[in-house]
């Protein structure tokens, strides 16, 4: 296993990435060059063929823009870039927990301006190129920068999966205030050669007090460098003004139990004037040696994953498999032949027609030349008669329809190549207005071609927004914002268990139709038709994704459909209604997979409505509502028994307890005075002996009740999740039996109608 610990191994290296994707960078130029609006013909052939009309007709500029708005619709439109959803935890708490972590995460996200334009480039290198590389810059800062193509080099044969991946390059050039800001850190990372970045930065404030034109002895002060960089940082960015250019190396190592990816940093030799063999020569007057590197981890890991420090989407439309990193074939390497063809196509048409538009002349002699430039072709003007137009029979004829059919058939190629971005629906020469099955069907199949590159999108898309959630969970990040999202789920009660990537699910927030606005409202239309087919949550879902495919406004649909609303939930009115059946001093089973806590809070409500009713009322009740009263909090407590399960609830059951244990001082008192009030009636010193029985048969039987209760709960709440799961799996089958027969009655409907029309 290589260590890479010699500068002119990792230079030579590099330096051999970099030939290799040259030939790569001259077809990625020619590219760019046509979505940009560059001319087809360049200089060089419009002076040697002497062409007239050399312009650009931006059909693939418009494609290119067209393709980029699909994916703007895909993943810029939804109000959330990324659902997060957990496991852990109370069950009843869990939706919660997901719906805060969720909220505060996307709420920094959507704010970050430089997260927004990450998204663009990344977009705009998906359609050109199919790659779009994003890299961190440091550790804890949670938004990427997305890089170019160019700058980030890759061994040949590398898959897409970048499981055979050994080693990468990252190519960057640092001004002077951004190599201190990195090396000036309150931690920094002892991997830095200092001595070497003191260096650099020397030379830069050389080259800039060169640039100045000062010759003041006290600028060349070495002490005062650094702190002529902080004061004056903003000249030290200027266009003119040199930058440090490095290798950012990577490489994997199987290090016993220590693997990871390690990490060396040198100068690039080839772009520094003073830099030889990965670092500047001896001779030079700043002093550097030969062989060092800017920044080493030496044996110590920099990173777990390769998804640690880059990250790459990618929009693969190559039919080749296995598919390769530098065999990706994007929109516009589908697009350049042809659309390069139709923009000379339509400067040799231009031409034929500005050709068409001029007056020839047959002349005999100068003479009749120099008459024939005198002409002036105005209303009521004489021609000499020497001088004879060229009839149009007798020039040279363009074959039209050859013309139209080569525009069109290339025409037609251009948005077949560019279908797996964009669609056209298939317009009906009769005008005819379209069945739903029609429509349907057109919808389906425009589904299929943009699905074939932003499927690749989404799930490439992923694996970088579980990266950035795992930065924002980051306990000791010296980012702000990650600090800002941790203290926001803290403070909403998210505990801080819960605050580690292990514990949540990351999954992409997906629009409907796949950011085509016609499938969008024709879905859209469809389960709004069907919205009464639908629990009461799904339908207020449905509500919400209709008015968000209307208004294409994230916040307005939130405005109008907001996620929560105020209604009685099921756990609250099952409370409700179980508060009856225990007054009556009916038993009722405990319930699991509700939410507790309201519950608990509800039967504690009523609880305390019917004892201020009896205070109110002398503070005298029968036996049957005392008894009813104590079947009352015997189920209360069986539910603070399974609150109390949770270790971070016990606040909150003590407080239930406090509440409950004061509603009993008050039954017990209740108790006491009806005590009173029979052995009056009686004239006994104590009460009928059937009603004591009565009382104390009740009392044991709640304890042994209670005491079940809690001895078999855990066993049924097991059984009850297997019958669940069972449950869920067959309902999954019929479902997917029940798709399946839609599914044959639609083709059976299709292949009458085609018999039909064919009749």
């Amino acid at each position: 296993m290589p260590k890479f610990d010699d500068v002119r191994e990792v230079e030579q290296l590099c330096f051999q990435m970099r030939q290799s994707d040259y030939p790569r960078g001259q077809n990625r130029a020619l590219i760019d060059e046509l979505f940009n609006g560059v001319p087809p013909y360049t200089p060089q052939e419009v002076e040697q063929n002497r062409i007239n009309v050399n312009v650009n007709d931006l059909s693939s500029t418009r494609l290119g823009h067209e393709a980029r708005s699909q994916l703007y619709s895909n993943f810029l439109k939804p109000g959330l870039y990324f659902r997060c959803s957990t496991d852990r935890g109370p069950a009843h708490k869990r939706s919660m927990y997901s719906s805060i972590v969720t909220r505060n995460v996307n709420r920094i996200m959507k704010r970050s301006l430089d997260y927004y334009e990450c998204f663009r480039s990344k977009f705009a290198l998906d359609v050109l190129h199919g790659i779009s590389p994003s890299v961190w810059e440091d550790p804890d800062c949670w938004c990427p920068n997305a890089m170019g193509i160019e700058d980030v080099l890759i061994p040949a044969n590398t898959l897409l999966t970048m499981r055979n991946l050994p080693f990468f390059a990252i190519y960057r050039s640092w001004t002077a205030p951004e190599l201190m800001k990195l090396t000036r850190a309150p931690k920094l990372d002892p991997g830095w050669n200092m001595t070497m970045v003191n260096k650099c930065i020397e030379y830069i404030d050389s080259e800039t007090m060169a640039l100045m034109g000062t010759n003041w002895p006290e600028v060349w002060a070495p002490e005062k460098a650094q702190e002529r960089v902080k004061g004056d940082g903003g000249f030290y960015v200027g266009d003119q003004v040199p930058t440090i250019d490095c290798w950012d190396f990577y490489f994997y190592s199987e290090d016993g139990d220590d693997s990871g990816w390690r990490r060396r940093i040198i100068l690039d030799a080839w772009s520094e004037p003073q830099a030889s063999g990965g670092a500047w020569s001896r001779n030079s007057k700043l002093g550097f040696a030969k062989d060092q590197f800017l920044y080493t981890s030496r044996k110590r890991k920099f990173a777990d994953k390769r998804e640690q420090i880059v990250a790459f989407q990618f929009a693969d439309l190559s039919a080749v498999a296995p598919f390769r990193y530098h065999s990706v074939r994007s929109l516009g390497f589908l697009l350049y032949s042809v659309c390069h063809l139709q923009n000379r196509l339509r400067c040799k048409f231009n031409e034929s027609v500005f050709e068409a538009l001029m007056n020839y002349f047959k002349v005999k002699s100068q003479d009749d030349f120099q008459r024939a430039l005198k002409v002036e072709m105005v209303n009521k003007g004489f021609i000499d008669d020497s001088i004879q137009f060229v009839p149009a029979q007798d020039r040279w004829q363009v074959n039209a329809a050859l013309v139209e059919l080569g525009l069109a058939e290339n025409t037609n190629l251009i948005n077949k190549n560019a279908s797996s971005y964009t669609t056209t629906q298939n317009q009906q020469q009769d005008k005819r207005d379209k069945t739903r099955f029609e429509v349907m069907a057109e919808v389906n199949s425009a589904t299929q071609l943009v699905s074939a590159a932003l499927i690749q999108t989404y799930t490439y898309q992923k694996f970088e927004y579980m990266e950035t959630f795992r930065r924002f969970c980051k306990k000791r990040s010296r980012d702000p914002e990650v600090l800002e999202f941790r203290a926001m789920c803290l403070r909403d009660g998210v505990p801080p268990n819960l605050l580690v990537p292990d514990a949540w699910d990351i999954e992409p927030d997906r629009v409907l139709g796949a950011g085509n606005k016609t499938m969008e409202m024709t879905i859209a239309q469809q389960l709004l038709e069907m919205r009464n087919l639908f629990d009461p949550e799904p339908q207020r879902k449905i509500l919400r994704d209709v008015t968000l495919a209307i208004t294409d406004d994230p916040a307005r649909a939130e405005d109008l459909v907001p996620d929560k609303v105020a209604q009685v939930t099921d756990s609250v009115h099952d409370a409700q209604l179980a508060a009856g059946s225990l007054l009556a001093g009916l038993p009722v089973a405990v319930k699991t997979g509700i939410n507790h806590i309201e519950y608990v809070e509800t039967l504690l409500a009523d609880m305390a409505i019917l004892v201020g009713r009896i205070q109110k009322s002398g503070g005298m009740t029968t036996p049957d509502k005392l008894m009813g009263l104590q079947n009352l909090a015997v189920h209360i407590e069986q539910h603070i028994g399974i609150i109390a399960q949770d270790e971070e609830e016990k606040q909150r059951v003590k407080k239930y307890g406090d509440q409950l244990g004061k509603l009993m001082n008050l039954v017990k008192a209740f108790a006491q005075r009806l005590q009173q009030q029979m052995q009056q009636q009686n004239g006994q010193q104590q009460m009928d002996p059937k009603d004591v029985a009565k009382l104390k048969s009740q009392e044991a039987s709640a304890k042994i009740k209670q005491q079940n209760t809690r001895e078999s709960h855990a066993q049924r709440t097991v059984q009850r999740q297997i019958q669940f799961e069972q449950d869920m799996q067959q309902r999954k089958q019929e479902h997917e039996i029940d798709m399946l027969k839609e599914v044959q009655q639609l083709k059976l409907q299709e292949h009458k109608m085609r018999s039909t029309e064919s009749d």
